[in-house]
């Protein structure tokens, strides 16, 4: 696949140090672009980041070496033990949207400028605090799965993924194979319910276990 790596990381937003990767995390930026996204890891001296920020057309951006590592998943706790051993997707999009008199406004605040104008998905019920998500793109599925199958071929990646795509467990924290977020952060709603699951099983030949 096409692999655009025009906007890097500087040595400082990340470590610069090769683990062994056993594990691929899905995520979404809760922003407006993959640029906008890249440019706050670029302000942030945390060094919180991920390998791969994939645009709304599908247009998917390596930022560092994915043989490297950030801290993506806030496990405080963890002393970043899962970070080292997992390479991060972030798929660009708003996230989470708020309902207010008809309409859906993003980041959590309700004004003119959060007013949010692109596909949303309905999930019928409340899921991490939220109704509504910003939709992801068929491009954005189709790069994800594209990306997903490279680098589990690349690392050795085990080709499988929890049967549940809903629920925390902090058992998560050691699975081998492709998760969410939201697996191992119940405060998180990367990917949400609208993220087609089916789709990347079916296109990277993933186990449900």
């Amino acid at each position: 696949m096409n692999i655009d790596k025009s906007i890097r990381l500087d040595r400082k937003d990340y470590i610069a140090t090769e683990t062994a990767k056993d594990l691929i995390v899905l995520h979404h930026t809760v922003g407006g672009t993959a640029q906008s996204t890249i440019d706050y890891w670029k302000s942030d001296p945390a060094r919180v980041a991920t390998a791969y920020v994939v645009e709304r057309n599908g247009v998917v951006y390596e930022v560092f070496d994915p043989k490297c590592w950030a801290f993506h998943l806030g496990l405080k706790e963890s002393g970043g033990a899962v970070d080292k051993r997992s390479i991060g997707i972030e798929i660009a999009g708003e996230g989470g949207l708020t309902q207010r008199d008809g309409k859906l406004y993003c980041f959590d605040r309700v004004s003119d400028r959060t007013l949010f104008k692109g596909d949303s998905y309905d999930n019928q019920t409340a899921w991490r605090g939220y109704r509504f998500f910003s939709a992801y793109t068929d491009a954005q599925v189709g790069a994800v799965t594209e990306l997903v199958n490279q680098l589990a071929t690349q690392f050795k990646i085990p080709r499988q993924t929890p049967a549940n795509h809903l629920d925390t467990d902090d058992a998560y924290r050691k699975f081998q194979g492709v998760i969410a977020h939201f697996h191992v952060r119940a405060d998180k709603s990367d990917v949400h319910p609208g993220f087609p699951w089916q789709k990347l099983v079916d296109g990277c030949s993933l186990t449900l276990v």
